[in-house]
């Protein structure tokens, strides 16, 4: 089972990808919307060298990630004007820089693995993907 800490990493880093990559996405929100309505129902993918991430957003406040060996930890969401905040379990909130363009199911892209690191595969699927 993965630590909490690492989890909420896992998570903070896939909410980051879906939000900060928009230029990368094969299907994009509209500028100006709020920013973390396509995650509601949705699921957003994480996948490295470690095996995925999933976070469900079921609504306007929860969220539950999987882990890559199948372990769960639940956890809240919350918009803050163009960002998207995450806490999870005795964790503090994180938040993405501001967003200008909403993820959305169909969004999906790769970001450059950090200091010669792998590259991380990212998308937002529609419904629970787990």
């Amino acid at each position: 089972m993965l630590k909490p800490a690492l989890m909420a990493r896992a998570a903070t880093a896939a909410i980051l990808i879906a939000a900060l990559a928009p230029g990368l996405a094969h299907a994009a929100g509209k500028k100006g919307k709020d920013v973390g309505a396509g995650l509601v129902g949705n699921t957003v993918e994480l996948a490295g060298p470690q095996g995925t991430t999933r976070i469900y957003y079921p609504d306007r406040r929860a969220i539950v990630v999987r882990a890559p060996d199948g372990s769960e930890m639940k956890g809240h969401w919350r918009v803050k004007g163009r960002q998207i905040c995450t806490r999870m379990e005795k964790q503090a909130e994180n938040c993405t820089a501001p967003i200008d363009v909403p993820p959305v199911a169909g969004s999906s892209g790769t970001l450059p693995g950090e200091a010669g690191g792998a590259d991380l595969q990212w998308s937002v699927r529609k419904g629970k993907g787990f």
